[in-house]
């Protein structure tokens, strides 16, 4: 007997193994390679002059507005005029319509003597700065410190600086141009070049280029009574420039997260101290506003915005200013794994090549009642029209507000035997619950069903028989269809959980490119880029065939990285345009696509935004949290919220979904909850309807009744009254008005409670 189940045993390994190396055949049969288009939007002006009205007045506290005589002017137009400072390749810039002139440093400021070493007085006056390996040891270089050899070119609209950091052996093109109202920076690809003859051979002292830093101080001021920085973390946040700032700290976040191509293995230790992850930046702008309704200018990372970097510095940290930039990353040290059996035998290495994007950079001068957070925000949605990045705009408008609703179908865990399935919520027990809330008057629901395929080692579409089969599915959807419920699939193409799968990518260093969510303290796995229009193929068929016309899609926040293809490096700029590739296909073919927390470029191509971050990540330095996402998207898509299912402090949850414009989420199981504890939905502590019904009451009734008249409207305005009392506007004409605080308030002739609204 027992030679007998060894015997099948065996059989069983086989199949699975001959299994697994077709699956990995034909994976690898699928090349990698596409054309990822740069940016190519140079001849749009965001700022076309329409908001300048009248002449301009001195800008407050710009007293040192002169142009020093060591600038030259470059270029002038209607609204701006450019100057260069060739020693140094510094800019001045004069803004017409506010009367304000913007420095790429501080002019006026003694940098001599003890105040400043020179290597920061050089990297505060150098137009371009660069951070270079050392062989494996990182520097910053200036155009100061390393005396750049600079040619100038001057055109119509502006200048070409051909500038050699001949120490390093690096040179590249500078060019800065005025487009109506709107300043471009630009190095082109093409014109990088590392031209050390030695570089990478043995026994050379090796410089290679790591990151370029553009114009770091522009802007900067060391204090501005009505003047803030507009940080992109998470949902947008303000540090106002004070005198003396609340905390000398610095910050910085990867705009679309963390490139983990070029990071160690993590090591995974449920015992760790677990820090709660910042918030993702999804938006590839920051502003600068030195006095708010006058002047402020908007930063656009147009060109290599899957490499950028934002980047913070209060004043009293390094200098007396404060500074806010984007940097540039074009290679990072990564280790080489030199042993199969142990990953602590690794030397450091490098890719060969820089990242091949061009730099492009657009400051957006921003006047009058232009020149706020929300001037910024709606400068952004200016560019997304102009470059078609936006969906269209909604066109049919609820009676009242919807509610989404994700059920968890199917999970997976580890059981005796191996991966075990865990049926969590049958389909006729999700036709039964969304039967119960119907009744309850609900009348817009966006459901989604989320099944973990166990050979998938995904979430994908799939009817699966102990969900109810073939038949519950079809009779649940008639069920949908016939009540008015929006139905979508869940999936995700972009990772897998647990364990590797053949469409897992590999880091630079040839391991498996894997990363710990921290929220869910487990693995993910992210997948090859290339293989996501592919996914998305597989399931267009069965979706088709199960009259299913909608997909809920997670974890395109995971595109942009660098990783190891056959021989082969996929770039960050690469895994985004495959991104785009899957979502076009689907949009053609008739799917339409909800995302989760999608990156900006990914805005045209979403029927919904679930997952609206409604927080920024309240590090101490912020003074505000601020909508920057609905002020770009309202009238666009809908946007629903995280999921509510738990709330530290529901008052105050529910006042920020009236404040964001954002519809609540939850998610729901048939069985208990306890059945998800060891799965990757664990980070539900509670999910069964009857626990949650009265919850879930609240938040439709409290949210619904604020946002039931401002349905498919577009936020216009949103006004910081005092300290913690917040006024949205609306294109009709409705304003809501918000208090956060603990004590009632008076605005005009209207009382507001504590922790309540009013309707305006």
């Amino acid at each position: 007997m027992v030679k007998k189940w060894w015997g099948l045993a065996i059989v069983i390994l086989i199949a699975a193994a001959l299994f697994a190396t077709h699956r990995l055949g034909d994976h690898q049969s699928v090349k990698y390679g596409i054309a990822a288009a740069q940016s190519s939007h140079k001849a749009i002006a965001v700022n076309d002059g329409q908001g300048c009205i009248g002449p301009a007045k001195e800008a407050a506290g710009n007293a040192a507005a002169a142009v020093p005589a060591s600038f030259r002017k470059a270029a002038e137009n209607s609204q701006l005029a450019l100057y260069v400072e060739e020693e140094t390749a510094a800019v001045a810039v004069k803004d017409k319509c506010s009367g304000e002139t913007w420095f790429s440093y501080d002019v006026g400021m003694d940098q001599g003597g003890a105040k400043y070493s020179a290597e920061i007085a050089g990297y505060m006056k150098s137009g371009v700065s660069i951070m270079t390996y050392n062989k494996f040891t990182a520097g910053r270089r200036t155009l100061l410190g390393d005396r750049a050899k600079m040619t100038f070119e001057y055109r119509e609209d502006g200048f070409k600086a051909a500038i050699d950091f001949a120490k390093a052996k690096i040179r590249f093109d500078l060019v800065v141009s005025l487009q109506k109202g709107d300043l471009l920076v630009d190095i082109p690809r093409s014109s990088i070049e590392e031209y050390n003859p030695k570089l990478g051979k043995p026994g050379n002292n090796d410089v290679r280029l790591s990151e370029i830093i553009p114009y770091p101080f522009f802007g900067s001021v060391a204090h501005r009574e009505n003047g803030y920085i507009v940080l992109p973390d998470g949902a947008g946040a303000l540090v106002r420039l004070s005198e003396k700032p609340s905390y000398a700290t610095g910050y910085s976040a990867p705009v679309y997260g963390p490139d983990p191509g070029y990071e160690d293995t993590p090591e995974f230790n449920s015992r760790r101290t677990v820090v709660k992850p910042l918030e993702r930046v999804t938006l590839p702008i920051f502003g600068m506003v030195h006095e708010a309704g006058r002047s402020g200018v908007l930063v656009i990372a147009e060109g290599g915005t899957g490499y950028a970097t934002y980047n913070y510095v209060s004043r009293d940290l390094q200098t007396n200013l404060y500074q806010s930039y984007f940097s540039y990353t074009y290679r990072t040290q990564y280790a080489q794994v030199q042993s199969r059996t142990n990953t602590d035998q690794s030397i450091l290495s490098f890719q060969k090549d820089p990242n091949p994007f061009d730099l492009t950079q657009r400051y957006v001068f921003l006047s009058g009642k232009q020149a706020d957070y929300v001037g910024v925000a709606k400068g952004f949605r200016e560019f997304l029209l102009q470059t078609d990045g936006l969906p269209k705009r909604m066109q049919e408008v609820k009676e009242r507000m919807p509610m989404k609703i994700d059920f968890v179908n199917n999970e997976i865990k580890m059981g005796t035997l191996g991966v075990e399935n865990v049926p969590v919520t049958t389909y006729g027990q999700a036709q039964e619950l969304v039967k119960q809330l119907k009744e309850k008057g609900y009348g817009d629901l966006d459901v989604s069903f989320k099944t973990f395929v166990k050979k998938e080692r995904a979430y994908r579409f799939g009817v699966l028989s102990q969900l109810g089969g073939e038949g519950a599915f079809r009779e649940a959807m008639d069920y949908f269809s016939s009540n008015g419920v929006k139905f979508s699939s869940y999936a995700d193409y972009a990772r897998s959980w647990h364990d590797p799968t053949s469409y897992t990518a590999s880091k630079l260093n040839r391991q498996d490119m894997n990363v710990v969510n921290e929220n869910k303290a487990l693995y993910n796995y992210l997948n090859n880029p290339k293989f996501y229009p592919v996914l998305a193929e597989q399931d267009a068929g069965p979706l088709k065939k199960e009259s299913v016309g909608a997909l809920a899609l997670d974890g395109f926040g995971s595109s942009a990285f660098t990783h190891y293809d056959h021989g082969t490096i996929g770039y960050a700029h690469e895994g985004m345009a495959y991104a785009e590739k899957a979502l076009k296909e689907l949009n053609e073919s008739g799917i339409t696509t909800g995302l989760y927390r999608p990156d900006a470029y990914l805005y045209k191509y979403i029927s919904a935004y679930y997952d609206t971050p409604i927080a920024s990540s309240n590090l101490i330095f912020i003074d505000a949290t601020i909508p920057l996402v609905p002020l770009v998207l309202s009238g666009y898509t809908e946007m629903y919220s995280p999921y509510m299912n738990f709330s530290s402090n529901d008052a105050e949850s529910i006042l920020k979904l009236i404040e964001f414009g954002t519809y609540p989420s939850f998610v729901l199981t048939g069985e208990s909850t306890y059945r998800i504890k060891r799965t990757a939905s664990n980070d539900f502590f509670v999910s069964q309807l009857g626990v949650l019904e009265d919850r879930i009451d609240a938040y439709h009734a409290a949210v619904g009744e604020a946002l039931d008249q401002v349905l498919g409207r577009e936020m216009v305005n949103h006004t910081i009254v005092d300290d913690g009392i917040v006024l949205v506007e609306y294109d009709n004409g409705l304003k809501i008005l918000i208090n956060h605080t603990d004590a009632d308030y008076k605005y005009g002739n209207a009382g507001i409670k504590s922790k309540g609204f009013v309707i305006l």
